[in-house]
């Protein structure tokens, strides 16, 4: 009962910690335990896991048989594997690799600019190896470990930009030309859905730790400490969305319900433009009657067929670990890892906010080490295939968060000095830069364009505090280990 128990902790571990809220029901996945260290064992884990560490002499297949073909356990299995379980420590290299399909979601959130972008459901095909060495130093055996992982993402999953939900984004604030009193804002709408595949990943780690210094029963437990690093890009293609520019936003009486005007734009005679709002009385949009034309600014539907966002992401930091290997019996092992990190957090951004859809570097979000957070998770069985050789099989479980990173947006300043001049030369004003950007009087494109180049000094706006992400995955890993 003792050993059934003890299994049943192992397995139900990462459930629990699910159960207090972090498991994504969606499948989410990204990385295999954070680099294949939740699911390998050490050198010195692995002689209480299978068959080698018993007496060379013992028949793997003829043990295999005797307990699935008759449902009888030989009688010293039991004592042969905790006898030799708490014997002398062992010491060599060991290798481990293995492959791993995971799901993931990962997302973040804008708090001043009101936007949210999430991929969901990204799935990876994972190929990781790692390598340890357990060396005795005096009394206590220590271990060195390193792993090494590539994935590639597997089909498609989808992307969302939802500049909605969470509040929109100013556009500019209207000014009554009269008494230079504010009329409202008008505030920029949009929601697009594209498709991502064809992203990458990357990872490794390095790791001390003191082995097998806690035993309880036929439970090891090996604390270590060491570096992570995850690296993941994502892009977005065939992008389809829609942007609406709103004004006046009201409740309908009666209900929770919210309704926004869009923005319509009247351009008069004199070259001068208003904005159009509702009547509260009556509900009418009365145009003045010297008006041109009539537009609804930035209310349109557009289609990218190419790549539309691509994010480059990194969480890289210290970590404390404690591995855990209980031995069922001399061919077989359960073994599993809980990790609690502190990385920092960097995403590299290229995504379409600019009117002409160009490309450069756009946004770069930013958390020091010790900022993030990171919990990972893992089991794993093992069974021995010869004196030397086990196959493994088991699940992964990670998940990272960071609250108010620091943003910064890369503007193309010599679009908007191009727009600037085409306003300065036109007709209107003909080169009279004073009386454009008459604070009542002149052009309010130019006047905001002024404005953003004093408060984005080089094109580079810095916004503290902007940033809150999460990634989080859930993962299914088969490996073959050995020992030398």
């Amino acid at each position: 009962m003792r050993k059934v128990s003890l299994i049943a902790l192992m397995i139900l571990a990462p459930v629990a910690v699910n159960a207090a809220g972090t498991y994504y029901s969606g499948y989410t996945s990204a990385y295999q335990s954070p680099q294949t260290r939740y699911s390998t064992q050490t050198y010195a884990q692995r002689q209480g896991g299978y068959a080698s560490q018993y007496n060379r002499t013992y028949s793997a297949p003829s043990y295999a048989s005797a307990r699935y073909n008759t449902g009888v356990v030989p009688a010293n299995a039991t004592a042969t594997a905790t006898t030799q379980s708490s014997g002398a420590k062992k010491t060599g290299f060991w290798l481990d690799a293995g492959i791993t399909h995971e799901m993931a979601q990962w997302q973040f959130e804008m708090a001043q600019s009101g936007s949210i972008l999430s991929y969901d459901n990204v799935g990876w095909n994972v190929l990781d190896i790692s390598a340890g060495y357990a060396f005795n130093a005096g009394n206590t055996t220590m271990q060195i470990d390193a792993g090494f992982k590539y994935g590639m993402q597997w089909g498609e999953s989808v992307m969302y930009d939802d500049d909605i939900s969470n509040g929109g984004f100013l556009i500019t604030t209207w000014i009554n030309a009269a008494d230079g009193s504010e009329i409202g804002d008008q505030i920029g709408h949009a929601m697009s859905i594209g498709t991502s595949q064809g992203g990458n990943m990357m990872g490794f780690n390095v790791g001390f730790g003191l082995t097998d210094i806690f035993k309880i029963g036929n439970v090891s437990i090996t604390p270590s400490v060491g570096y992570r690093y995850l690296k993941y890009k994502l892009e977005t293609e065939n992008n389809y969305g829609l942007s609406v520019d709103t004004t006046a936003c009201f409740q309908v009486e009666g209900s929770d319900e919210i309704q926004c005007d869009p923005a319509i734009v009247v351009n008069l005679s004199d070259g001068k433009q208003q904005i159009i709002w509702r009547d509260d009385i009556n509900g009418s949009m009365d145009v003045p009657g010297n008006a041109t034309s009539v537009n609804t600014g930035s209310t349109y539907y557009y289609h990218q067929p190419g790549t539309s966002h691509s994010y480059e992401t990194t969480w890289a930091g210290p970590y404390i670990a404690l591995d855990m290997d209980y031995v069922i019996n001399q061919n077989n092992a359960v073994n599993g890892r809980i990790e609690l990190g502190f990385p920092g957090y960097t995403s590299v951004g290229d995504q379409p906010y600019r009117f002409d859809w160009a490309h450069p570097k756009s946004v770069e979000d930013e958390a020091g080490m010790f900022s993030a957070f990171h919990f990972g998770a893992g089991f794993n069985w093992t069974t021995a295939i010869t004196n030397s050789v086990a196959f493994s099989i088991g699940l992964t479980y990670d998940y990272y968060t960071v609250g108010g990173a620091d943003a910064k947006t890369y503007l193309n300043m010599n679009y908007y000095n191009d727009w600037y001049n085409m306003i300065l030369n036109s007709d209107r004003w003909n080169g009279d830069e004073e009386a454009m950007l008459n604070p009542e009087t002149g052009d309010p494109t130019a006047i905001n364009i002024k404005a953003l180049e004093e408060s984005c000094p080089g094109g580079v706006c810095s916004t503290s505090g902007e940033i809150d992400s999460f990634y989080k995955s859930l993962g299914i890993r088969v490996g073959i280990n050995a020992k030398f």
